[in-house]
């Protein structure tokens, strides 16, 4: 009887370690707000934060969800460890859902006080904005990540969450990151038979490493600015309009490149020029043969 009750404690207290050694290893999210007390109507950030725990991750898909005392401004993605967005972070269903993929992997960011000491990586930076007094609680409602192992073992994440306190004081405060660094951008124009029917389409490529980029403009000639993303459908098909293409970050710097537009055909022209006076010298002889013999 003495012996099975130890054999009993010994698998319970061997299943307690692996339990605490799995957990251990498991990796991530938190949730970092720039502060856990505010006024109403401010804008603040909160950071979410990947920590592998030794683990070389991949890929990512979450969602935070929030409450209706605080509303959803916009997502800063500059800074991400992420490289690829699959699904960049946006507002649906009243949650805020992403999923990315980090190209070779990220295992953490080096500690420069202590290289054997690897760092959380952001993730995306939320910008927020209170609306009422109360408490609120922003919450990892479902995440997952994928191993680079080149299996894409999926390794679900246990949800978390923080908690701020809105204090029934209004501070009217806009979230501004300082950023005078210009965002990058390359565009080119391409037809393909797989896109738009073959028709000219619009290919651009436009980061900021810093606070994201907020909008792409295009302007095709003399028509009217007007927001886009890529591939874009050129209203101009003939090609003969200078093309504008400016992006635009949330610290509101800018950048704009042109893209010239395709030349007459000069040769096509001259022929219907030849071709209009021949017609008009055939008409005059034509005339002339009519007068003399009428």
């Amino acid at each position: 009887m003495k012996n099975n009750f130890k054999k009993i404690i010994a698998l319970f207290i061997f299943a307690l370690c692996i339990f605490v050694n799995n957990k251990a290893d498991a990796s991530f999210l938190s949730i970092k707000p720039s502060s856990d007390s505010l006024s109403k109507d401010e804008q603040f950030y909160v950071d979410v934060n990947l920590n592998t725990e030794g683990k070389i991750i991949n890929g990512i898909e979450g969602s935070v969800s929030f409450p209706d005392n605080i509303s959803f401004v916009r997502a800063e993605e500059g800074n991400s460890i992420v490289n690829l967005w699959v699904e960049k972070p946006a507002l649906s269903d009243g949650s805020v859902k992403f999923s990315g993929i980090i190209p070779n992997g990220f295992s953490g960011v080096i500690d420069p006080f202590n290289p054997d000491n690897k760092l959380p990586g952001l993730i995306i930076r939320l910008i927020f904005e209170t609306k009422k007094e109360g408490d609120c609680n922003i919450s990892i409602s479902k995440a997952i990540t994928t191993l680079n192992d080149g299996l894409g073992t999926i390794d679900n994440i246990t949800p978390t969450s923080a908690k701020i306190s809105i204090q029934n004081i209004s501070n009217p405060y806009i979230y501004k990151t300082s950023n005078d660094v210009a965002p990058e951008l390359s565009a080119s124009v391409v037809r393909d038979p797989n896109i738009e029917n073959n028709k000219y389409v619009l290919i651009f490529d436009a980061k900021d490493k810093q606070t994201g980029i907020k909008e792409v403009l295009i302007k095709e000639g003399s028509r009217p600015w007007k927001k886009i993303e890529s591939p874009y459908l050129l209203e101009d098909q003939s090609r003969h309009s200078i093309i504008t293409v400016q992006a635009t970050n949330y610290s509101g710097s800018s950048i704009a490149i042109n893209i010239d537009a395709l030349p007459y055909k000069l040769i096509s022209f001259i022929n219907i020029i030849i071709l209009i006076f021949i017609l008009v010298g055939l008409l005059f002889i034509i005339k002339k043969f009519y007068e003399k013999y009428k």
